[in-house]
This record gives structure tokens, C-alpha cells and sequence, in this order.
């Protein structure tokens, strides 16, 4: 299924209006937005700047950005200040300080290879690899959510799970749940379409119907029917990445081309 089911790219998809609102019913700016409401203006590192940024990360600035922790307001660069941030030093929220976390933003990418692989959208505190970094980002995941409201049913932090299925980017080797692993992905596992489940080339934050079945994803997550699915062009429901036959044609995924 892999190699027919994303090679053959399909033309451009109008975006559809969806009445100006994306998935969560917002409609929201991310330029010159931080997740506390300040005004700020996101800047490109270099990979040079992001090795040095990465080599003075230690327990007196843990976020390596020459601001000593004792006088820095936001010690892991996520843009939360610290005295409303649950965990003012560790950036992913996963139990490990930035300093000592080999994997600062919990994209899965090790912070040295994205240091070193000399690609302008790898980041070490930016989980998606959109080029913009998280703390600046409304929508870290990239799946059409903004991150305030990127919450699963029992309150648990959706923010770094791009399809919510309970497992978090870093931890998860199918992001956008296409059944096509991550690096296996036609631009790898840094690429855009580790977050494009119907790889049409628009990624699931601006495309309004992730599984090409014809119903915007709004509706799909919000009609109360139990087959219909973002993530389930046939609508049996039988997620994608489970589905044998994807578009109930009887012909099984791996046969068509």
C-alpha cells in the first residue's frame, strides 16, 4: 500500500470554506502570536545557532538560550511563562528537564540529528518542523487544533498527537494513521507528509477533509454517527490504518496501485 498509495499524488485540492473556521470551530492567526498573548516575531535559527543553543543547555539555563534560568521567564522555551507553566523545564512535558531530554520538543528526532542534518525546517523546540518554533506556534501537531483546546475526553494533552489516538508524536511511528510509517514517508520522517493522511500534498492542518471521502473532518468528529471518521474514507467504521480496503471496493489497499 505504500508505495501505490503515495506515489500517485493527486492535483492540488481546492481548501474548502468550511465557513473560515478550522477543526476545533476557530479561526485563529498564528503570525506574531505566542501561546500567552504576547506579541512576537518568529526568527529562523540556523543550524549553527541551534547546535550552540543546544550545546549551553545545562542546569543553570535549561533551555540554552543564554538567559540564565534564575532570571529567565521562560526556561523551556515553550512560551508559557514560568509561573504558569506546570513544567517551567521540560519543554515536551514528558518528565525529563530539556537539559538531560535527548529530544527536547517530543517530535521522535533526536535534538543533535536535527542539529547536524542540515535541514532549515528540523528544530529542536519545534515539534511539527513547520519553521515555526512551538513557542510561537498555535498548533504544534499540526492537526487543525489549536493547542488550548487539544484535549482528549478525560482532560489528558493532545498537543503533540497529531491524530489523538493516545500516543504522542515521539512515541507513535504512523503520526497521521495512513498505515505508511513515518520514515517511510515520501519526504521522510522530518517531511510534510508525515502529517498528510491522504497525501494529497495539503497537510492535515489546512485540509479541511484528511481522508478524501467527500465530508469535512468538522462534521465527521461532530454529526454524533459512529462510523463516520476523520480518518476513515469509507466510513465503515474501521479506521484507515486498520482497514484492509480502504475504500470498500473489495480490492484489498495492497493490490491497487
Amino acid at each position: 500500500q505504500q508505495g501505490g498509495q503515495q506515489g500517485g499524488q493527486q492535483g492540488d485540492q481546492t481548501s474548502q470554506d468550511q465557513n473560515g473556521q478550522n477543526q476545533n470551530g476557530q479561526n485563529e492567526q498564528q503570525q506574531g502570536q505566542t501561546q500567552n498573548g504576547q506579541q512576537g516575531q518568529q526568527g529562523q535559527q540556523s543550524d549553527q545557532q541551534q547546535g550552540q543553543q543546544l550545546d549551553n543547555q545545562d542546569e543553570n539555563d535549561n533551555d540554552g538560550d543564554g538567559i540564565p534560568n534564575d532570571v529567565d521567564n521562560d526556561n523551556d522555551n515553550d512560551g508559557i511563562p514560568n509561573d504558569v507553566d506546570d513544567s517551567p523545564f521540560d519543554h515536551d512535558n514528558d518528565g525529563t528537564p530539556d537539559y538531560e531530554d535527548d529530544d527536547a520538543d517530543g517530535d521522535g528526532i533526536d535534538d543533535r540529528e536535527e542539529v547536524n542534518d542540515g535541514d532549515p525546517n528540523t528544530n529542536i523546540y519545534d515539534h511539527d518542523n513547520d519553521g515555526i518554533s512551538d513557542a510561537v506556534d498555535l498548533d504544534i501537531d499540526n492537526d487543525g487544533i489549536d493547542n488550548r483546546n487539544d484535549i482528549g475526553d478525560m482532560g489528558e494533552d493532545l498537543s503533540r498527537d497529531h491524530d489523538n489516538d493516545g500516543m504522542d508524536d515521539a512515541e507513535d511511528d504512523d503520526d497521521d494513521n495512513d498505515n505508511i510509517l513515518d520514515v517511510d514517508e515520501i519526504d521522510g520522517v522530518a517531511g510534510s507528509y508525515r502529517y498528510d493522511h491522504d497525501n494529497d500534498g495539503i497537510w492535515d492542518l489546512t485540509d479541511n477533509d484528511d481522508d478524501n471521502d467527500g465530508l469535512m473532518d468538522w462534521f465527521e468528529v461532530n454529526d454524533g454517527n459512529d462510523l463516520t471518521g476523520q480518518f476513515d474514507a469509507d466510513n465503515d467504521g474501521i479506521e484507515d490504518h486498520e482497514d484492509d480496503d480502504d475504500d470498500n471496493d473489495g480490492i484489498l489497499d495492497i493490490y491497487e496501485f
